[in-house]
């Protein structure tokens, strides 16, 4: 992609950047599939480092943002001296630098896998028997006096439980990845360049902000208080929604005040519903006891995502 972005080729009567197009395509499909077969692969490990996973994911956002922002494009036009033509700030780097860095990131990633799986660095997070469906449950079944069985009863997850969480999974990834980012240019635009531009850098940072909290504060939560937080960000997303109908005139646009309250809310949405997201895989990963339970949400999160993106693709379009 670094190489070819900008290389141009006649398709259906006119110019079109098809090798971009296709190497986006194909990053796209990495992205979608490596979040189902890694989220099945996080049950070889503790279920502690489950975390890691979602910080690692908040990362691959807030790290562009960052280049973005070092880049130094997407402010506003100004006008110099008496001239009456716009100028744009000129980028730091150029683009094929940017997706370099991206390719960089991604070599990374890929040495980090292979350090992961293939030395003794790892061998003390190891869950040596993460395939428990059928042994926990028969051991579950015939040594049910024990008292440390009655704890492991207590804390499994029953099948309705986990089709309630992958309900909810769906609904979250559907309004997350599938309605929220196709409107924000609609929300952000009327209120100016600048909330914008200031919007595109402060809300990747809501994924590794519900991170943290998971780490500080609870990672596990009961399914009404998942329930509560779900109709928390639904009420600010449908707000959203209503901002971006109303484009390019929604309430108090050209306004410092309005742009705040778009920027508040469309963030505090996408760090409940990542918060969300993060508590329902740690309560699959520990209370869960049949295999590829794990694979199963990152599977239904990406339907989720692709049932809220075509539709809206079309409504823009």
């Amino acid at each position: 992609m670094a190489q070819y972005w900008n290389k141009t080729h006649w398709f259906a009567g006119a110019q079109h950047s098809v090798l971009f197009v296709i190497f986006v395509f194909l990053l796209g499909t990495l992205d979608t599939t490596s979040t189902v077969t890694y989220s099945d692969y996080m049950k070889r490990y503790d279920g502690k480092l489950l975390n890691a996973l979602f910080l690692g994911e908040s990362l691959t956002a807030l790290i562009p943002s960052i280049l973005a922002a070092i880049q130094g494009v997407g402010g506003e036009a100004v006008c110099s001296a008496n001239s009456t033509q716009p100028e744009y700030s000129k980028p730091r780097f150029s683009v094929q630098v940017y997706f370099w860095i991206f390719a960089a990131i991604i070599l990374s990633s890929l040495i980090a896998f292979l350090i992961l799986e293939w030395t003794s660095i790892s061998q003390s997070y190891r869950t040596e028997n993460y395939k428990t469906s059928d042994i926990s449950q028969l051991c579950i079944q015939t040594e049910i006096s024990s008292p440390l069985n009655l704890n492991l009863i207590s804390d499994s997850m029953s099948k309705y439980m986990y089709y309630y969480l992958l309900a909810i999974a769906y609904i979250v990834n559907l309004l997350l990845f599938g309605i929220l980012p196709s409107i924000g240019t609609y929300v952000m635009l009327p209120y100016s360049q600048s909330a914008y531009y200031i919007a595109s850098l402060v809300l990747p940072i809501s994924s590794l902000l519900s991170v943290i909290i998971a780490l500080v504060g609870k990672s596990r939560l009961q399914l009404s208080a998942i329930i509560s937080l779900s109709f928390i960000a639904t009420c600010l997303t449908v707000y959203v929604i209503v901002l971006a109908a109303l484009s390019p005139c929604p309430p108090l646009h050209d306004t410092i005040g309005g742009a705040v309250i778009a920027i508040v809310c469309y963030f505090t949405a996408e760090l409940v519903y990542s918060y969300i997201r993060l508590v329902i895989a740690n309560r699959v990963r520990q209370e869960y006891e049949r295999e590829h339970g794990l694979f199963w949400l990152g599977a239904i999160s990406q339907m989720g995502a692709l049932s809220g993106s075509i539709p809206m693709y079309f409504l823009i379009n």
